[in-house]
């Protein structure tokens, strides 16, 4: 059976990876006493969102473009 210890490092770990959000640690906690790999499969998948959100804030998931895939400038030539 898991010790304290090893649930309180679960659920600090699931609290990382979830990018230490404030007031979810009741969630934290019932979520590390699940089985282990249960655990780890769920804090992996928050972490991939997050990672996904993070990449599409900072335009990282967005289509580059090229100069000339620019819209026209609105500025008419002198």
């Amino acid at each position: 059976m898991d010790t304290e210890q090893e649930q309180r490092e679960r659920a600090y770990k699931i609290w990382e990876n979830e990018g230490r959000p404030d007031g979810q640690h009741d969630d934290h906690w019932r979520r590390a006493e699940q089985p282990h790999e249960t655990t780890e499969q769920g804090a992996a998948e928050v972490t991939k969102a997050n990672q996904h959100a993070s990449d599409e804030f900072n335009g990282e998931g967005q289509k580059k473009t090229s100069p000339t895939d620019r819209p026209p400038s609105s500025v008419a030539p002198d």
